[in-house]
């Protein structure tokens, strides 16, 4: 389990702008702001109101607060998107990835860097790792904004599966909802397609769900996930 280094503080969300900034009250009415680690749209998410959990950063940084998560009428989001890599780095991969031994994070590829790195007899394995929030009726998707990013993420990773090289591809549904995956063709059709060819040269696909909770995040099994129509 990925557990957080302190006790989240419980607060009411109120709104975020600019991106990366969302304001919240505690139980006193105290208005705190905290950063959002989070650069997609967020949707079905930011709900004013809703009850939201957020983590004291160390002194020196520009806010004191970041913000983890995020109440549903399905269950809790988590809204920090770094959280999905960390957890798959400390996590056993015998369900997804069984055989491989772990490497390291942030491995580079040219000018790229994929997520996660790992090793099959000598060989190199490259893992992309993308958080799912996007929730709608058990169904998540990714991405919730058009992401020429995550399409030039997926592009990669077909070449080198073309070449030989054995490279993956999981969503982690960091939304209790979620109960199948698949590309948001409605959101980012470019994204959607991408993933199609990347299927089609060998890249490997998971989707997995999580356990959230106010004191961490622990690793399920997986779901089903399917390209989209």
């Amino acid at each position: 389990m990925l557990r957080f280094d302190s006790e989240l503080i419980e607060a009411t969300y109120v709104r975020r702008y600019k991106r990366f900034f969302a304001d919240f009250q505690d139980r006193n009415g105290q208005t705190l702001t905290a950063h959002c680690a989070n650069t997609g749209r967020m949707t079905g998410l930011l709900h004013p109101g809703r009850t939201a959990w957020l983590r004291a950063q160390p002194p020196g940084r520009k806010l004191a607060f970041a913000w983890e998560l995020m109440d549903t009428p399905e269950g809790l989001a988590c809204v920090n998107t770094a959280r999905a890599n960390q957890l798959l780095s400390i996590s056993s991969t015998e369900s997804w990835l069984p055989g491989a031994t772990w490497v390291g994070r942030e491995p580079r590829v040219g000018s790229h860097r994929f997520d996660l790195a790992f090793e099959r007899e000598g060989a190199p394995v490259y893992v992309e790792v993308k958080s799912v929030t996007l929730c709608e009726s058990g169904r998540g998707a990714f991405p919730d904004a058009p992401s020429e990013r995550a399409q030039s993420h997926v592009a990669l990773l077909a070449s080198m599966a073309a070449e030989g090289v054995e490279t993956h591809l999981v969503w982690v549904a960091m939304h209790a909802g979620i109960r199948t995956v698949e590309p948001a063709c409605w959101v980012d059709p470019k994204f959607s397609e991408a993933c199609g060819l990347a299927v089609s040269a060998g890249v490997h696909f998971h989707a997995l769900s999580t356990q959230i909770t106010p004191e961490g995040i622990a690793l399920g099994g997986p779901l089903p996930w399917h390209l989209s129509d």
